[in-house]
């Protein structure tokens, strides 16, 4: 808003005498510049209520004038609108002003009294100009007078809306000296004939509401342009002799507006209450014709109805029960839109498209349509747009609209006896068939919500590459599979399928799939919007991989849940391994057990013996281990002595033997297990030399060790740091008779004595191996492609910038490094797993931030897993502070008491760390796909859940 001094203003600026008038304009300058708003002029009586409040198009300021609160809302360069309560008018003492003027376009004014003067009167003393358009609301006035108006001969338009001003009266004549007037609208004013006679005749739009008049005769405005009238009763107008006027809106409880009323200049008609079911004629010019009828008034349409309205382009008709005959639209060749929404529409004739070549769009919405005739749209070629939803379409009416070629947005939705437009196919990698839509590949928009769908046809995913919606909201689909992902696109075309609201309860991925549906979750072209209730078993174990943890667009949108709530999502039941499935062939020669079993990505097929509280005294002997190429033995609560060699199965991952009698293990066993996660809580441990092997072999893989106790009530973290003197005994006298042998043989018995000191171990290592006398023990070549997956939390990346310059660039190591290494749109889970079986090493850093990141037990868990089951020490823990300074959690602290471990501050760091890792390899080999399926080899299979009816 032009605050200033402007250019009229100062062209009559008068100056003082005495060359002041340097002065003079100098401090109206300044004072114009003060601020860009209304201020208070007289503090006694006015004063702002709170700061000026800043809106988006706006600003709004607050007034307290006498006690009363004024608004005024202001726009640079745009409008002012005051707004005051009862008894206060625009001249009156202590009205804010504009500090410098506000000359803008659009004044507005609402609840304001005149006073004595003239409407320009009070805005001066505002210091308001307005320049173009007033509009005064709810004035506390009986009469508007020409006195009201003098002045304003420059408006261009005037509102005047007397909805909350009920006796205002407008004084015939009033408007006379408007003489630049263009644009009228008057609401709740009553009117008379006279009044409207005495308008300004250079008035090229009118809106009249709620006047009053029953009839209007507007032949004197000849330059009338836009006339629009609304009433709550029957109207009536003639405007024969007017040659500009171009639109008619006439809305009323009935309206009559004949053709001997209408000029020949009239190109817009629109008639509310239209009743009449005559041929339209006098419309020779007309191109828009809109009319809306009174809801459930039937009318039977003649043949030729519109024949004589050549030029139109548009026909919209509502709210009428119509039937339409043959030849409704004939000869009206240049129609472009054609819309008949909510008039009972049972039929279509079949020639009602024959001579409308042109049309592009076509709107039958809300109406009772069952069919289409087969050629109905056979002679259209270039429709664009086609709304048929909310009919009661059947599949047979869709084979009409296969011609339509042309046809860009198309929409079916609400068409609830509208089913499936394809077959179905119960073998998911096949897919659906094609839909009578499939000669439709330019379609943008497909709509389909809220029919009967329950398939995804094959065309809508390969053929209409043009899409950018497919909405297939609230069908009845229950069923999805990978190919339902799969859309191809045209260029960088972006589409958006929507499932939500369908009553989706199974996803079928599977192995050798669940890959390409991560690809396509990962492609920022397609998202996808879906929230599906699953049984979460193990038939969901690939469809929880795929949608993981993509942090994409698509996945976003996605929301699995699991059928029993209290499971949470299906990402929760992935993590914690419930992705289960009953297999009671695996047990039922064994009482008291329940077996499941899950897909595995590394084993193929894992299976669960639950045999919790079975009151055995002994390992279950009869379950079916060879059926099951890996197990998980649950076996907790029970009276279990001793654990035999011949009792495990071949592969074990975890056994729980909480809560039983177990007191020691043989050495084989004992061999066996130190790979398998054990759960040894509450047993009777023997920690002396004859529990040696129990105490010994398995310190490395009991997930409970802070809870086991030995038979004393001795913690069997506290035996294991202990030396075992017991069972060392005969080292020592042997030592003692072979002191003089050399030095090599005095470091060896030194390793033995020391044998539960990791820090000593190392240091001794270090020494025999920087002398050379211990040589490195060779690895074999296995094929993996890195030599150490190195495993970070990001903001720790100077550190592992470092170890690549020091490692790869100089001694010729190949890092797995995620940002580098990992393949972009892969489940994270999977990645962490392939790349830790893909290096020789994980090298974890280990520091605050990766103990506080989301993904630091995972790979841990997944480098700790891999070393014990290939009975290698893989896993290179490297803290960047000493670890008690760390917030380390219980799993951690037990495994750093049995194992060493390098500190990144050790001035031996670098040395030591190359000890660690294996000699690097010159030609480092393909990756293997790690991931691959091994359920091939396994005789369990799990079985494909069995396909809805």
């Amino acid at each position: 808003m032009n605050f200033g001094v402007t250019y009229k203003s100062a062209r009559h600026f008068i100056a003082p005498r005495g060359g002041g008038w340097l002065v003079a304009v100098l401090c109206v300058l300044v004072r114009g510049a003060e601020g860009g708003g209304p201020r208070c002029v007289l503090p006694a009586l006015c004063a702002p209520v709170g700061p000026v409040v800043k809106l988006p198009d706006t600003d709004r300021a607050t007034f307290s004038v006498s006690g009363l609160q004024v608004v005024i809302e202001f726009s640079e360069a745009q409008f002012v609108k005051l707004e005051c309560p009862e008894g206060v008018t625009l001249a009156s003492a202590g009205m804010p002003s504009f500090v410098g003027g506000a000359r803008v376009p659009s004044v507005r004014v609402r609840g304001c009294g005149v006073g004595a003067g003239s409407l320009l009167d009070g805005l001066a003393a505002l210091n308001v100009t307005v320049l173009d358009r007033l509009s005064l609301e709810d004035p506390p006035l009986s009469s508007l007078s020409a006195r009201h108006l003098r002045g304003l001969q420059h408006l261009a338009g005037l509102d005047l809306d007397g909805t909350g001003a009920p006796h205002l009266q407008l004084e015939t004549g009033a408007l006379l000296s408007l003489v630049q007037l263009k644009v009228l609208r008057i609401i709740n004013v009553n009117l008379s004939s006279d009044d409207v006679v005495h308008f300004p005749r250079q008035i090229e739009i009118l809106k009249l509401i709620n006047v009053g008049m029953t009839h209007y005769d507007l032949n004197h405005f000849s330059h009338l342009m836009h006339v629009r009238i609304h009433a709550e009763h029957a109207i009536s107008m003639n405007a024969r002799r007017l040659v500009e006027l171009r639109t008619v809106i006439l809305n009323g409880y009935e309206t009559n507006f004949p053709p001997e009323s209408r000029p020949s200049s009239l190109q817009e008609l629109q008639l509310f209450s239209w009743k009449d079911s005559k041929s339209w004629s006098g419309c020779s010019n007309i191109t828009t014709l809109q009319l809306h009828g009174v809801q459930l008034s039937e009318l039977a349409l003649p043949e030729g109805w519109v024949s004589r309205c050549r030029q139109l382009r548009t026909l919209k008709v509502a709210e009428l029960s119509l039937t339409l005959p043959l030849g409704l639209l004939r000869d009206v060749t240049f129609l472009n839109l054609l819309s008949m929404r909510n008039c009972a529409l049972r039929l279509l004739p079949e020639d009602l498209f024959r001579d409308t070549l042109n049309l592009t769009i076509v709107d039958f919405e809300n109406n009772l349509i069952e069919s289409l005739p087969r050629n109905l749209f056979s002679k259209i070629t270039s429709l664009k747009k086609l709304n048929l939803s909310n009919n009661k379409l059947k599949v047979e009416a869709v084979g009409a609209l296969g011609t339509l070629v042309s046809l860009q947005v198309l929409s079916l939705s609400d068409n609830p006896t509208l089913m499936d437009l394809c077959p179905g196919n119960s073998n998911a990698h096949v897919g659906s068939g094609t839909s009578p839509l499939k000669a439709l590949t330019e379609l943008d928009e497909l709509r389909l919500g809220h029919t009967g769908v329950s398939h995804v046809c094959s065309d809508w995913r390969t053929s209409m590459k043009q899409l950018s919606l497919l909405d297939l909201s609230y069908t009845n689909i229950t069923s999805l599979s990978y190919l339902d992902f799969h859309y191809e696109r045209s260029g960088s075309k972006k589409l958006t399928v929507n499932f939500n609201g369908t009553p989706v309860s199974e996803l079928t991925v599977d192995a050798g799939n669940y890959k390409s549906v991560i690809a396509d979750l990962a492609s920022a072209s397609v998202k996808i919007i879906l929230r599906a209730t699953l049984p979460c078993d193990c038939l969901d174990y690939w469809t929880a991989l795929a949608f993981g943890n993509l942090s994409t667009q698509a996945q976003d949108s996605v929301e699995l849940l699991c059928r029993e709530e209290e499971r949470g999502s299906l990402a929760d039941a992935l993590e914690r391994e419930s992705l289960e499935c009953a297999e009671s062939s695996l047990c039922e020669d064994q009482e008291g057990c329940t077996c499941s079993v899950r897909p595995d990505l590394s084993h193929g097929v894992v299976a669960t013996a639950s045999c919790e509280g079975a009151g055995l005294d002994e390992m279950p002997s009869r379950l079916k281990f060879k059926e099951a190429p890996a197990w998980r033995l649950m076996l907790a609560h029970n009276h279990i002595q001793t654990v035999r060699f011949q009792d495990l199965p071949d592969t074990i991952l975890e056994l729980d033997l909480r809560n039983n009698s177990l007191h020691r293990l043989d050495g084989p066993t004992a061999s066996k297990l130190s790979t398998v996660p054990l759960w040894i809580a509450n047993n009777s441990l023997d920690c002396t030399c004859h529990g040696y092997d129990l105490v010994t072999n398995l310190e490395l893989c009991v997930l409970d060790m802070e809870q086991a106790t030995c038979d004393d009530g001795t913690p069997l973290i506290e035996a294991q740091i202990n030396d075992p003197t017991e069972c060392s005994s005969f080292v020592t006298v042997t030592v003692s008779l072979i002191s003089a042998l050399a030095l090599l043989a005095v470091m060896v018995a030194v390793t033995a004595g020391c044998g539960m000191r990791p820090e000593m171990r190392l240091r001794v290592k270090v020494l025999l191996l920087r002398l050379g006398w211990l040589p490195r023990r060779p690895e074999p070549d296995d094929g993996r492609r890195f030599d150490a997956f190195v495993s970070y939390a990001h903001e720790d990346e100077a550190v592992v910038e470092e170890l690549v310059k020091r490692l790869e660039v100089g001694h010729g190591y190949r890092l797995c490094l995620h940002y580098r290494d990992w393949p972009p749109g892969e489940w994270i889970h999977v990645q962490i797993a392939a790349s830790v079986q893909a290096a020789r090493r994980t090298l974890i850093v280990v520091s605050r931030h990766f103990l506080r990141s989301k993904w630091a037990r995972q790979e841990f868990r997944q480098a700790h897993a891999a070393a014990l089951r290939d009975v290698t020490p893989r896993l290179v823990l490297l803290f960047l502070e000493p670890p008690h300074r760390l917030p380390l959690d219980a799993e951690l602290r037990s495994y750093i008491r049995i194992n060493t471990y390098l500190l990144w501050t050790d001035p031996w760091f670098w040395h030591k760390l190359k000890l660690a890792l294996p000699p690097p390899r010159l030609l480092p080999t393909p990756f293997e796909d790690v991931s691959v399926n091994k359920a091939e080899s396994s005789p369990l299979q799990v079985a494909p859940r069995p396909q809805s009816a």
